[in-house]
């Protein structure tokens, strides 16, 4: 029977450390690229497989990462979830890790569901997001010193590592477009407070208002689904002429379109929208969706590679965060462009 690959032979068929060899197989940066490559390459050729239940009863440990859903996540409400959890279970596998996947019922839940996580030795780290002011996931997180990644920042910017979109530009961005064809009263449909992405959006949005010199926008704090933005839409329709739209997520304007449907309203005649996060199918709406995207593959790879990176135990210096720019993806939703009705009757007269 051919006996195993281990990282011992590996590390002696190379002259280096079996610690340079772990490292260079986890792309760690302070390996030079060019060892990477030697020892990736070597790796593959004589198909090297990490032991990961070896490794983790030697150092007492699940060999699993563990990401938390936040209601109403579960649903994969928003596809870089989906992303997230595809590209981090590769990443993990590559390493001989595994992905464990917990979603509370309720956010009161979620304190209590990390604790368990830790203290029962469910998973070596955990992947969190939908961040909060003042989240107690994390600072139970940071008092057991458990490595941890969130998507988002959070109270302690500096104490662990993070990756965010930047949700105050995608507040701007949406503020922007529809502030070019403004002829009814902005509306601003977001998360619940106290989520930080959301209050990052609002907050972004409030102030590109003001920047443009439009009126204050009302806001709107709701969950994100396409029932609560067809119920706000509907609310919103009943009371208001050509309103404008800013939905944080795509799923809210896809409420918004059914709840014009159902009152006889035409977007991009007697109101506009614009979406967030550019979801499946957003293109293919009547008139196609205006959004913002994000490169969700990209992101979803990044944090992998924090989680990984973290898992080190023996790294070293200041703790990794990146921000992550949205763009626009304008296509018809944002604007005005079909005739309203006041205006044909004008021209026919």
């Amino acid at each position: 029977m051919q006996k195993r690959v281990s990282l011992k032979m590996l590390a002696e068929k190379l002259k280096v450390d079996v610690s340079t060899v772990s490292r260079a197989l986890r792309d760690d940066p302070r390996v030079k690229p060019e060892t990477r490559r030697t020892v990736q390459a070597l790796a593959q050729r004589l198909d090297y497989r990490p032991n990961a239940a070896a490794r983790a009863l030697k150092a007492g440990q699940s060999g699993r990462i563990a990401v938390l859903l936040s209601p109403p996540q579960q649903r994969f409400a928003s596809p870089i979830f989906l992303e997230l959890l595809s590209t981090l279970d590769q990443n993990l596998r590559d390493t001989g890790r595994n992905l464990a996947v917990f979603a509370a019922r309720t956010r009161d839940e979620e304190p209590e569901l990390v604790r368990q996580i830790i203290d029962e030795g469910l998973a070596d780290g955990l992947v969190l997001g939908r961040t909060r002011k003042n989240d107690a996931r994390v600072e139970f997180l940071l008092r057991r010193g458990a490595p941890f990644v969130t998507m988002g920042r959070t109270d302690w910017p500096e104490a662990h590592p993070w990756v965010e979109i930047d949700y105050a530009e995608a507040g701007r961005l949406a503020v922007r477009a529809l502030g070019r064809d403004l002829r009814g009263p902005l509306h601003v449909i977001a998360a619940p407070e106290g989520l930080n992405f959301a209050d990052y959006y609002v907050a972004g949005a409030v102030s590109e208002a003001a920047n443009l010199g439009l009126p204050e926008p009302v806001l709107w704090r709701v969950e994100m689904t396409e029932a609560e933005g067809e119920r706000v839409a509907h609310h919103i329709l009943s009371h208001a002429s050509c309103p404008a739209l800013a939905c944080i997520q795509d799923s809210l304007a896809f409420g918004v379109f059914r709840a014009a449907t159902a009152a006889g309203a035409v977007v991009g005649r007697d109101l506009t929208v614009f979406g967030g996060q550019n979801f499946p199918g957003s293109e293919h709406t009547s008139p196609p969706l205006s959004t913002f995207s994000t490169a969700d593959h990209d992101i979803a790879e990044l944090l992998s590679q924090v989680m990984l990176r973290r898992l080190d135990q023996n790294a070293e210096g200041a703790f990794e965060t990146h921000t992550v720019l949205p763009t626009a993806v304008l296509r018809q939703s944002h604007t005005l462009t079909q005739k309203l009705p006041s205006e044909l009757v004008t021209q026919s007269g």
